[in-house]
């Protein structure tokens, strides 16, 4: 009852579903991000586990684009940890990420 869902999109090549999606555990532990003397995100603390759907909403300049630029690894956190599935990635570069990120306004 637990088998593997699989998608049928061509591109996905037969991998399971749950490998394509933010399948494990995301957190962000006391993330500050700061462009010179500006900060753009303070002392974030957020976990969202696996299967769930995160939505970000706020004021211009809050901090929600910056926000997923920090967990595409497009940007470094200036304090603070970012970690997918256990493993720090405040470091790995996005294109060792294998995540991805949909911008929508």
């Amino acid at each position: 009852m637990n088998a593997p869902v699989r998608t049928l999109h061509p591109l996905a090549k037969d991998r399971p579903l749950e490998k394509l999606a933010l399948s494990e555990q995301i957190e962000f532990r006391n993330v500050t991000k700061l462009y010179g003397q500006v900060i753009a995100v303070r002392s974030l603390s957020l976990t969202v586990g696996r299967g769930e759907f995160l939505t970000i909403l706020g004021p211009s300049g809050s901090g929600k684009t910056t926000t997923l630029m920090l967990l595409a690894g497009f940007e470094a956190p200036t304090e603070g940890d970012i970690r997918i599935a256990g493993k720090s990635v405040a470091s790995v570069p996005s294109y060792r990420r294998d995540q991805g990120v949909v911008f929508q306004s």
